[in-house]
């Protein structure tokens, strides 16, 4: 199978797309990516079929030569899919990659590095499989490897070199392995005599079926991008906050940035930043109007010390509620406001959400707690300890609440007149953020204290500095940040002081969220989504579409060792560890 096949040869011999009418979703793994040709074939074929699939995920594998090679610059007379292909692909680390087209329906999970390599850090349920085995070091383990990410009945089609191919592709579970002499490949069926057992994905909805539905706890950043997330792929979503108004936490933030961690040894936070805050952009570019809600600003990260400054070109500002009502604009999303979830009771085969005055507000197939802090003592409590993993009180118990002041003014020119428009970042931050009344504001802050248990019932056990005192705080880290603006700002710091916004923040102790099941394997259909801290705008998006990958049995969006950074069971075996060695001394 060269890499010019024609394309609609391959999509014919793989029956596509008759295979996948009807179905909520359909995977494709292909391990020779190249410039994506086949891809937007594919592409084109599932836009053109009126009984495609509402979700077509696509893994592609691509060396990092061949990516350097073919996502330099888009080819000349290049199709509108190539320059979306291209816009979304451009300037990517090694790596897996999610990037979302057309409308999120599209699922491209962009893979750069060593093909075979990719197999141990996929977890994925391929029915379709383009396998170009020249690079991959083709052995029955190879072949084994392929098993371990093939759904029951999936078609694999693929040029191997010369060996016991037959024998090792049966030893791993294909079946009817014939020749394509057209193709100069061969096509087996996956289809082993044993039980799969847990490797067995979810059932898919046909296209007659009732869509399932998702009830969604928190109406912020972080539940509102799973709420877009679970709709993308076809669920009915009900989300239900205690406010009067989505985004009304720490989610009705002014402005923030999206901008990614940066570490000398490239950590998970790092990596899991990068990707998150590229899909982040994503979002905002398809929902939001570019100088008014968002901008590709770049973002100017000063260093202080710890090495040169840096330029962000894949970073820039964006307004979080802005971004929270588009997503909650979906037609598959209904928001109810003043609805406080007390806890969740299971019944025969769906889950039943209680309010506080006792009342069943609704059914549904899974929830997803993304309340942040409240999400603590709702999981906490005794009436929930039978549908959690053991150890999650524990985890619960890291959580910490942060309180944050940011000084908001109204800019002029006349501050700066050499100011760029670029924000700023590393100690505090600097954002200049247009008004929809052509006036324009300027945020400054925010600080980071520790704080009590927010609540309206808890405020007097708050321990806050003065405001007079946080404003003197974003001014003092301000003419470290931008010293120029911050000695023309300092007359607004007098008197009164300027405008504030405030919230409370969810923190975990390592500052990546919880995103994942509430029991210990993601069986019973509760799942969490908290602890997003500052980087909300960096993380929400890319969890969501972990914890909708690991509901929906799709390809995870980063790799399953990345994955488990975040996870919400991430501390449950250093957690045994500990209470071992606890009880041996």
């Amino acid at each position: 199978m060269q890499m010019h096949t024609h394309a609609s040869a391959l999509l014919e011999a793989s029956a596509l797309p008759t295979a996948w009418a009807g179905l909520s979703a359909w995977t494709i793994l292909d391990t020779s990516f190249g410039a994506g040709e086949r891809f937007i074939a594919t592409w084109q074929a599932w836009r053109a079929d009126p009984h495609r699939p509402a979700m077509l995920h696509y893994v592609g594998h691509v060396s990092p030569e061949d990516y350097r090679h073919h996502f330099a610059a888009p080819p000349s007379g290049a199709s509108m899919e190539q320059l979306e292909l291209h816009k979304a692909a451009a300037e990517r680390a090694n790596g897996i990659h999610r990037l979302l087209l057309d409308k999120g329906q599209v699922s491209l999970t962009l893979c750069i590095g060593d093909s075979k390599a990719f197999f141990s850090d996929h977890r994925l349920f391929a029915q379709t499989l383009w396998v170009e085995a020249l690079s991959l070091d083709w052995d029955k383990w190879a072949a084994k490897a392929l098993a371990r990410i093939s759904v029951r009945g999936a078609t694999l089609i693929a040029s191997l070199p010369e060996g016991p191919n037959s024998a090792w592709l049966k030893e791993a579970g294909f079946v009817h392995i014939e020749d394509l002499p057209g193709l100069n490949a061969l096509r087996a069926t996956f289809d082993p005599s044993w039980n799969l057992g847990d490797k067995e994905p979810p059932v898919q909805r046909g296209a007659t079926e009732a869509a399932k539905h998702c009830c969604v706890v928190g109406a912020g950043i972080s539940g509102a991008s799973v709420a877009y997330a679970m709709a993308r792929r076809g669920w009915r979503v009900t989300v239900l906050d205690k406010a009067a108004q989505a985004a009304a936490g720490a989610s009705a933030l002014p402005a923030g940035l999206i901008v990614p961690h940066i570490s000398a040894d490239d950590s998970p936070r790092s990596r899991l930043s990068r990707v998150g805050a590229r899909l982040m952009l994503q979002h905002a570019d398809e929902l939001l109007t570019q100088g008014m809600e968002w901008a590709l600003s770049g973002v100017h990260e000063h260093r202080f010390g710890d090495g040169p400054d840096r330029q962000h070109t894949h970073a820039g500002w964006i307004k979080p509620q802005a971004l929270v009502r588009a997503w909650l604009a979906h037609p598959g999303i209904t928001v109810r406001n003043h609805a406080e979830v007390q806890h969740a009771e299971r019944g025969v085969s769906s889950w039943s959400v209680v309010d506080t005055q006792g009342r069943a507000l609704l059914t549904a197939d899974v929830i997803v707690f993304a309340n942040a802090y409240g999400a603590r003592s709702l999981l906490s409590a005794d009436n929930a300890a039978s549908h959690r993993a053991p150890t999650l009180p524990l985890t619960l118990g890291d959580l910490q609440a942060v309180h944050g002041t940011a000084s908001i003014g109204v800019w002029s020119d006349k501050f700066c007149s050499s100011w760029d428009g670029t924000p700023h970042n590393g100690h505090g931050c600097f954002i200049v953020i247009p008004q929809a009344n052509e006036e324009t504001l300027w945020l400054a802050g925010s600080s980071f204290e520790p704080d009590a248990d927010p609540g309206d019932s808890s405020m007097h056990t708050h321990r806050l500095a003065p405001l007079a005192a946080q404003h003197a705080g974003n001014l003092a880290r301000l003419k470290m940040l931008v010293p120029d603006i911050g000695e023309a700002l300092a007359p607004q710091f007098g008197g009164d002081g300027p405008d504030n916004w405030s919230g409370t923040r969810c923190v975990t102790h390592d500052r990546l969220p919880l995103a994942g099941p509430v029991d210990a394997h993601g069986h019973n259909g509760l799942w969490m989504h908290v602890g997003m801290g500052a980087r909300g705008l960096t993380f929400s998006a890319l969890g969501a579409e972990l914890i909708a990958a690991r509901i929906c049995g799709e390809p995870w969006p980063v790799e399953v060792s990345l994955a488990r950074s975040m996870d919400s069971q991430r501390l449950r075996k250093r957690r045994a560890v500990r209470e071992l060695e606890s009880d041996s001394t």
